[in-house]
């Protein structure tokens, strides 16, 4: 019996120790998602109603009246999954269909789709009346190496 206390006594604290790193890991998938805007856009922040409206092309301009300009990565990247899933609280393809419908119909353009976080950032902060996404560790990243994301 003492030799299967000797083996709990050095099982417990490593199950500890993996529990807590676990627990504690960051990685892409837990990464949180925010929300960048070009300097000259009149708001810093949105609420999912008006972000289902940007980003399905339902609302094309600012409150001041200036043309929102929409960036996404790419449907098949993790972050524009969750970006759609979590923010949007929709599946990519449906938001695929919806701008299908609204280009093809004359009714609005489509969003710039980017290949990288680092290519949308650089498109937002170059285009006057510009929103994208980026997950709050990239954009950490970014600050670390002394880039100015926004």
């Amino acid at each position: 019996m003492s030799g299967g206390n000797s083996w709990l006594s050095v099982l417990l604290p490593v199950v500890v120790v993996l529990l807590v790193l676990y627990a504690t890991r960051t990685d892409a998938s837990e990464a949180r998602l925010q929300f960048i805007f070009h300097p000259s856009v009149p708001t810093q922040s949105l609420t999912q109603t008006q972000a289902r409206q940007i980003f399905t092309a339902r609302q094309q301009h600012w409150e001041d009246g200036s043309k929102i300009h929409v960036f996404v990565l790419n449907t098949d990247t993790l972050e524009h999954q969750r970006f759609c899933r979590q923010l949007l609280q929709m599946f990519p393809y449906q938001l695929e269909r919806i701008w299908n419908q609204i280009t093809y119909s004359g009714q609005g353009d489509p969003p710039h789709i980017v290949d990288s976080s680092q290519a949308l950032i650089n498109a937002v902060n170059q285009t006057p009346g510009a929103v994208g996404y980026a997950t709050d560790t990239f954009l950490e990243d970014q600050q670390d190496n002394k880039v100015n994301p926004l």
